[in-house]
């Protein structure tokens, strides 16, 4: 359901005129995606995406990584405010209170679980971190990897993958 409502908005939303701008950023996720599995694929999960009712869990990883996370951060730079700070805020919250709730949603049927010390509250703290990121990655590709490696550092050394 999440990937047609996806389709569905970036085909309504979507700069489709500037997708080449968007396109580093939407292999950014991506890549970032690819690398939580590896890392937790061989120590332990702190979210795991349960298989869907027509995908095994690595149709279900394949469809996130490589269609839901780039649409959606597709769509979220190519409906980013140009003007006014606040409402460059106000943009940043809303997808992060959408994908909370999705999230939430999907905790509650059983699509996503965590494990560990993860939580719902941790995603939240997550997603408001990924969208900042995907608009630092937009706008200052050379800031956003040293930055993205220290988020990543922190989430690594205080979930245990480091110990």
């Amino acid at each position: 359901m999440v990937s047609f409502w996806v389709l569905a908005a970036a085909w309504r939303w979507g700069d489709w005129k500037d997708f080449k701008a968007y396109y580093p950023t939407m292999l950014y996720i991506s890549c970032l995606k690819l690398l939580y599995e590896l890392f937790s694929h061989e120590v332990h999960y702190e979210w795991h995406l349960e298989p869907d009712f027509f995908l095994n869990y690595t149709g279900t990883i394949m469809l996130h990584t490589f269609f839901i996370y780039p649409l959606s951060a597709f769509i979220f730079l190519s409906t980013f405010p140009k003007l006014a700070n606040i409402s460059k805020c106000v943009h940043i919250l809303k997808w992060t209170l959408i994908y909370f709730i999705v999230e939430a949603l999907a905790y509650k049927t059983g699509r996503i679980t965590y494990h560990d010390s993860w939580s719902l509250w941790w995603s939240l703290v997550f997603d408001l971190n990924m969208f900042l990121m995907l608009r630092l990655h937009y706008t200052h590709f050379i800031w956003s990897i040293p930055l993205s490696c220290l988020c990543t550092f922190f989430y690594l050394l205080y979930f245990g993958y480091l110990l």
